[in-house]
């Protein structure tokens, strides 16, 4: 049964309205087990209390029980069995601001493909993209263009792992295993291993330049822009819950790990190594990513805390906090953020 329909099994009063938050449990920023007292209960105060954004309001529209349910033609990817955390002291809600973003939802038809439709909201992309919603999305009409866009999380091991143990064990074998065979100067398993190392280190610097200055480039008032940048990262800030629009799709991934290779390679001795080590962080990151987003850690380990500072970064701060993997590239050029501590642990 929907979620939304009479039968809503967790429901909340927010100013008279109900809503039915049963879906949402396991993806609300603070956890499942700030949620559990409150059924039945009005959730006003405790709202306030806590300072949500307008988004949160906002995305409340999509879990009212008297509102209708969206259609699911032409909508892909499953919504997420985990969450991620917000916390902000002050209370942030602005009621005309809410007003006006639900106007800017009632330009767009959701259940139809988005990208052409942007025009409609390019006056205020940056206000409407950074306001996330509980839905889903689709971006082309064309079902080919469709699938290139959406993955499983489990089919990018599935296509890199074969990729990163060829090269790493070919290079072995043909620069370190070599013996006198070696049509290079051969290396130790030591010297090896460093370039690894230092391949994994480029990426962890890519990662967060990639994030900042380019997925998070202004795209100014062009709509052609606007839709470039929708495509590639504007739809994972709107949909920060859609389950299979969290890690980069293995082909276009490909296309573009090809693209950045073919420059670096002339700038790196070794490349093919250091391209291993490179493929080995952006798979850890990856999948870091989409387990903040939908993973359930335990207090005290470093991937609770990485996605607590990946949850600020979406719903608070979203010119900052640009590391996923690790925040040391947002100390080193002074985009690290604190996040607020908590007298309690989180569970999703």
């Amino acid at each position: 049964m929907d979620a939304r329909g009479p039968g809503a099994r967790f429901s909340v009063n927010f100013n008279g309205k109900q809503y039915d938050l049963d879906r949402f449990m396991r993806d609300h920023p603070g956890g499942v087990n700030t949620l559990k007292f409150y059924k039945d209960k009005s959730i006003v105060q405790v709202m306030a209390k806590y300072g949500h954004s307008n988004s949160a309001y906002h995305m409340m529209s999509d879990l009212k029980v008297d509102s209708a349910p969206l259609k699911d033609v032409n909508l892909t990817g499953a919504v997420s069995e985990n969450g991620r955390i917000i916390t902000k002291e002050e209370d942030t809600r602005d009621v005309e601001q809410i007003k006006f973003l639900e106007e800017l939802e009632a330009r767009l038809d959701w259940s139809k493909p988005l990208l052409c439709q942007l025009d409609a909201i390019a006056p205020h992309y940056d206000t409407w993209v950074n306001s996330a919603v509980y839905r889903k999305c689709r971006l082309f009409a064309s079902p080919v263009l469709e699938s290139l866009t959406y993955t499983p999380w489990y089919l990018v091991p599935m296509f890199w792992v074969p990729i990163i143990l060829y090269l790493g064990v070919t290079q072995y074998m043909e620069l370190v295993a070599c013996g006198d065979s070696c049509q290079q100067t051969s290396l130790t398993t030591i010297q090896y291993i460093y370039h690894i190392v230092l391949g994994i280190l480029l990426w962890s610097i890519l990662e967060y330049s990639l994030h900042r200055w380019v997925f998070h480039l202004n795209p100014g008032s062009s709509v052609t822009m606007i839709k470039l940048h929708f495509l590639i990262h504007g739809m994972h800030h709107k949909v920060p819950f859609d389950g299979l629009r969290q890690v980069f799709p293995p082909i276009p991934a490909f296309l573009l790990s090809v693209v950045i290779y073919s420059i670096l390679q002339f700038f790196l001795d070794y490349s093919y190594i250091k391209l291993t080590g490179g493929l080995i962080g952006y798979l850890t990151y990856d999948m870091i990513h989409y387990y903040v987003h939908h993973g359930s850690p335990r207090d005290g380990t470093y991937l609770y805390a990485m996605k607590r500072y990946h949850s600020n970064h979406h719903f608070i701060n979203h010119d900052k906090a640009f590391g996923i993997s690790s925040k040391l590239w947002d100390i080193v050029f002074r985009t690290f953020v604190h996040v607020k501590k908590l007298g309690f642990s989180l569970h999703w």
